[in-house]
């Protein structure tokens, strides 16, 4: 079919052609037939199972719940609407190129803001598809809804997230709000989960009582029944006529007023921060202390310091152990379930921060022509990488010693031997990198994301066999430390044609 060129389908077309490149069809094909597969036999299966139980009835308990899942995962999909805002607007760096092309601009605003719905809707699309398609062939019409819910909600979080980037943009800057942007989003993501965490950090006494009132509040006209505002979302996707209305009209509302309203704002609020003339510094002479470790160290957490996608991803992993902490601050807390949990944790910040000091080096020919011992120079950018995290875990440990110090005996050994292993693995298997693939590291060496796994997880068992049965922890730990051994020798020759050692 034959758009017209600089109209909007005509971009949209391309825009979401981009995204389907960036799912990596062409490469990863028989992983998508997979996952297609799956999704007809879940349909299957679904049909199945209603032809012989009939679909569930929602209990005023089970409502509840399925309320409060349905706002955590609207929380979810506004934090992604804020990091895919922040992508578009900030890291594409092709807005000026189409903003000065033959385009309207309001154009290019709506076929952002659209592939940024469509993205964030995609994966829950995917869930929540065989209930409407099922419940069209089994009588219950009324879920079919299910698909207008879903692009009314997409709509209504993208012009939420697009305004409070756009926000940002007018607060900030439009430099200060990329990284702002993501911290924000980290903490939306988070939100609901600390929410529902609040539970473990009260008596259980209280928290049957609160139990106990949402039950009465979701009975005879309470704030919680069934046709509540706050359940408006929900009883969208059940197809009640009113809901859907009112959330699709919100939805489209706020989208076009996003669109042809706030990004006049955000033109202007970018414009202004790039043409503002920056105040000339002082200029201070560099001076060089400490020696070499010093000044590796130094220049590695700068990096990471300027880095709005490790920062969001650090706090957000930081805000998940809040309650974890506060859990183990209580005499009855179940230590050989917590302690693993915080181990696996921080291997997993420590392989991404060590494989950001390694693989995502600016100037590795640089180094490998520098004039120092190289065995020293990945000694540095490994303890780079390990100090922020045992920064993290110095206040845990401090807590599990007053608490339970047979715990910390073996959380202590556990955290320092995983975070080490993590980050001696990524030196095994060195890949030059950028920084935004943080998250797809490790696509670049299955054999050694086989390793880091092994290793993770032997650390992980035996931190909680140290717990709960010490004599069988060697077997664990026997695989925890001879992986990272085994990639070290397995990975020289990639190691010496990376840093030309």
């Amino acid at each position: 079919m034959s758009l017209a060129p600089a109209s909007w389908p005509w971009l949209l077309r391309h825009e979401l052609r981009l995204v389907w490149r960036g799912l990596g069809v062409g490469t990863h094909r028989a992983a998508f037939a997979l996952v297609a597969f799956l999704w007809l036999v879940y349909h299957v299966a679904l049909a199945l199972i209603v032809a012989v139980t009939g679909w569930p009835t929602l209990t005023p308990g089970l409502f509840v719940l399925a309320g409060f899942l349905v706002w955590f995962v609207c929380t979810l999909m506004l934090s992604q609407a804020i990091s895919l805002s922040v992508g578009v607007f900030f890291e594409r760096g092709d807005l000026d190129l189409l903003l000065a092309s033959p385009i309207a601009p309001r154009n290019v605003f709506l076929v952002r803001g659209l592939a940024v719905a469509v993205s964030v809707v995609a994966i829950y699309a995917l869930l929540l598809a065989p209930i409407a398609d099922v419940g069209l062939f089994t009588g219950e019409v009324a879920l079919i809804a299910i698909y207008p819910a879903l692009c009314a909600t997409g709509l209504l979080v993208t012009a939420i997230g697009m305004a409070m980037t756009i926000a940002l943009v007018r607060l900030l800057g439009a430099r200060r709000a990329r990284i702002a942007a993501q911290i924000v989003g980290a903490f939306v993501g988070a939100a609901l989960f600390l929410a529902i965490q609040a539970g473990n950090l009260v008596a259980p006494g209280r928290t049957t009582a609160w139990i106990l009132a949402a039950y009465g509040a979701a009975r005879g006209g309470g704030w919680l029944a069934h046709d509540s505002l706050l359940w408006l979302p929900l009883n969208a996707l059940l197809g009640k006529p009113l809901a859907l209305v009112v959330l699709s009209a919100a939805g489209v509302g706020a989208f076009a007023i996003v669109v042809n309203a706030l990004a006049r704002r955000f033109l202007a609020g970018t414009q202004e921060s790039v043409t503002t003339p920056v105040r000339p510094r002082e200029e201070r002479p560099v001076r060089f202390r400490g020696g070499l470790w010093r000044t590796v160290m130094v220049k590695e957490w700068k990096l990471i310091g300027r880095d709005p996608q490790v920062i969001a991803r650090t706090l957000l992993q930081s805000i998940y152990l809040l309650p974890l902490v506060f859990v183990w601050m209580r005499r009855d807390a179940p230590q050989a379930a917590l302690a693993p949990t915080m181990v696996l944790l921080a291997a997993t910040l420590a392989s991404g921060l060590v494989w950001l000091t390694v693989a995502a080096e600016d100037a590795p020919e640089l180094l490998a022509s520098a004039p120092v011992d190289r065995s020293l120079l990945r000694r540095a950018k490994l303890a780079a990488g390990l100090a922020p995290v045992w920064l993290i875990m110095l206040p845990l440990a401090l807590v599990l010693v007053v608490v339970s110090p047979r715990a910390a005996a073996a959380f202590v050994p556990c955290v320092v031997g995983a975070t080490i292993s993590a980050g001696s693995l990524q030196l095994a298997f060195p890949r030059t990198g950028r920084r935004r693939d943080l998250r797809r590291r490790g696509k670049g060496h299955p054999i050694a994301g086989v390793f880091e796994l092994v290793s993770m997880l032997g650390w992980t068992v035996t931190t909680w066999l140290l717990l709960e049965a010490p004599a069988f922890a060697p077997v664990p730990a026997v695989a925890a430390i001879g992986a990272p051994l085994v990639a070290w020798r397995w990975g020289r020759r990639q190691r010496e044609e990376f840093t030309g050692a």
